[in-house]
């Protein structure tokens, strides 16, 4: 069975006893609520017996208390909804509605033209799909044609399905899609598919010639700078502000050239830019470009780096100082700048080759039986980077530190790592007192025993 039907948008207040119910965010039109029509809050329920507007109804003494604010149902049970006459009403609507503007028949998309039971004389057809249009005349359907608005495909392109009512371009021209079946590669101005909607018009003929820049003067001028007047032809383009420069017909060398102002037959220049020098009288006009705001010297060394001049950072001068690719640095001077290959063959040879010596070791106590010291080292500067490793053969009494002589001389206490790598692998640490190297294990007691080999390396700075 169909529930029955309710409104309930919205909240209502009431007073006990009251018999006007007010609503807010309700919407009580003719179809959502009518009189006959049961109002329930809560448990309660009492009889509309008049709709005023949107927000307001007239109902039975209300039994149910004070209530305000609170949710509602409006259960459509009016006998108007239902009642012949009310519908007759709205039906005699519907059919003048109907008689005087009519309706279309949808053809559906599988069919090929409207089912010919359906419409009256006068009534048309209209299938969206396609935008076929048909209208029934004398009781059958009579098509129209197609009603579609333009759809435009932009350049023509023989690979796209075009339909009817599409518009693409082809050299200029528009056409129109005009078969009823869509399809692809049929090229405009084939008639059986497309038609001409906007044709390309004809080539204009050539303008006028323009206004060039150029121009000659026989106007005879020094070179030099300031404000110079040149008499010459009419009619060229220049404008106010332009950049001109005026330049020897016979020798191009000597030119002076500024901003310029233009009038008549002459060409004024405020010359700031020169070369050359003399006075001249033939000469020829041309645009020229704005100078940079950087100025370089009027002469420099060859292989020399350049270097500003002041702190504006617009003038360049030469720097006095040429590039060195010499890698021994022997010049020694401050009147070279090395180049990158050249610092690299410098640290790369510098101090010569690695020096390797065997200082002689002993202990803080006892002496050793038997022991050794490979010093490998590199003098760079003032800058001695070394590694020794002191292999004890046989440890005889020595104990305490390990000590030998550093053939270079500390400028300050250094002290680094090293560790023990022939036996058990223990960190040891390194430094020096004076020119004098001590080892001792990581927590500063004896690393010396027999078997043992100690391993060192750092970077000391030198005297």
């Amino acid at each position: 069975m169909t529930a029955l039907v309710s409104y309930s948008t919205g909240t209502v207040s009431v007073a006990a006893g009251g018999t006007i119910v007010t609503g807010v965010g309700t919407i009580w039109s003719g179809t959502n609520a009518r009189p006959g029509d049961v109002l329930q809050i809560g448990n309660f329920q009492s009889v509309i017996s008049d709709v005023t507007d949107l927000t307001h109804l007239v109902v039975l003494p209300w039994g149910g208390g004070a209530q305000a604010g609170v949710a509602y149902k409006i259960w459509q049970v009016s006998p108007q909804r239902f009642a012949g006459s009310d519908s007759l009403a709205t039906v005699n609507k519907l059919v003048a509605a109907f008689n005087t503007s009519g309706f279309f028949v949808f053809v559906d998309v599988a069919l090929t033209a409207p089912d010919p039971s359906l419409g009256d004389d006068g009534q048309y057809a209209f299938q969206p799909t396609t935008g076929k249009t048909w209208a029934k005349v004398a009781g059958v359907w009579t098509y129209l044609g197609i009603y579609k608005g333009f759809n435009f495909r932009g350049v023509y392109d023989n690979a796209a399905t075009y339909s009817y009512g599409d518009v693409q371009t082809t050299s200029g021209s528009s056409y129109v899609y005009i078969n009823a079946t869509p399809s692809a590669g049929h090229a405009a101005p084939n008639v059986t598919y497309w038609q001409l909607l906007a044709s390309i018009g004809p080539t204009g003929g050539p303008g006028p010639t323009g206004a060039g820049y150029g121009g000659t003067s026989t106007t005879s001028l020094a070179i030099g700078t300031g404000s110079k007047a040149f008499t010459t032809q009419a009619g060229l383009a220049y404008t106010n502000g332009a950049r001109v420069r005026a330049s020897s017909a016979a020798n191009t060398s000597n030119w002076m050239e500024g901003l310029a102002t233009y009038s008549g037959t002459t060409l004024t220049i405020n010359i700031d830019k020169t070369n050359g020098s003399g006075t001249l009288a033939d000469w020829n006009f041309n645009v020229a470009g704005q100078p940079g705001d950087v100025t370089g010297p009027a002469s420099s060394t060859s292989g020399n780096i350049a270097t500003f001049s002041g702190t504006t950072g617009k003038v360049v001068q030469d720097g006095g100082v040429a590039i060195s690719t010499d890698g021994t640095f022997a010049a020694n001077s401050d009147a070279r700048v090395p180049t990158e290959k050249a610092v690299k063959a410098y640290v790369d040879t510098a101090g010569g080759a690695w020096t390797v010596t065997n200082p002689t070791v002993t202990a803080s106590s006892g002496a050793f039986t038997t022991v050794s010291c490979q010093l490998r080292y590199k003098l760079i500067g003032k800058t001695a980077v070394f590694t020794a490793t002191v292999t004890m053969t046989n440890a005889g009494t020595a104990s305490g530190n390990i000590l030998f002589n550093l053939p270079f001389t500390p400028i300050v206490a250094h002290a680094g790592g090293g560790k023990e790598i022939l036996s058990l692998g223990h960190q040891c640490n390194w430094q020096t007192s004076s020119s004098q190297m001590i080892i001792a294990k990581y927590d500063n007691t004896s690393v010396i025993a027999s078997g043992r080999g100690v391993v060192i390396t750092g970077t000391i700075e030198v005297v």
